[in-house]
């Protein structure tokens, strides 16, 4: 029996990155959870692969951030909506 849950454990590199890609979205399953840690234990390189995938989040999420401002500002006028809607238009 213990033979069969330390296989079921025993997880690969490739095995690994769907997993903390997942994490960065929602929590994952106890069983999900428990693999990845044990191969995250034992792998420097998968631990470094987790951690810049952190940091690109972190950076993406602040980036949105900043763009919605700008975005909330910026209004262009009436008359240039109003060319861009019969533009439209006249191709639909």
């Amino acid at each position: 029996m213990i033979d069969g849950m330390l296989k079921a454990l025993k997880v690969t590199c490739q095995d690994v990155y769907p997993l903390i890609s997942e994490t960065q979205d929602h929590p994952l399953p106890f069983f999900s959870r428990m693999r990845l840690k044990m191969h995250l234990a034992i792998c420097e390189l998968c631990h470094i692969y987790r951690k810049q995938l952190e940091i690109i989040c972190k950076m993406a999420q602040s980036l949105g951030k900043d763009d919605s401002k700008a975005f909330e500002e910026t209004s262009l006028k009436p008359e240039v909506k109003e060319k861009i809607q019969k533009w439209i238009a006249e191709k639909t």
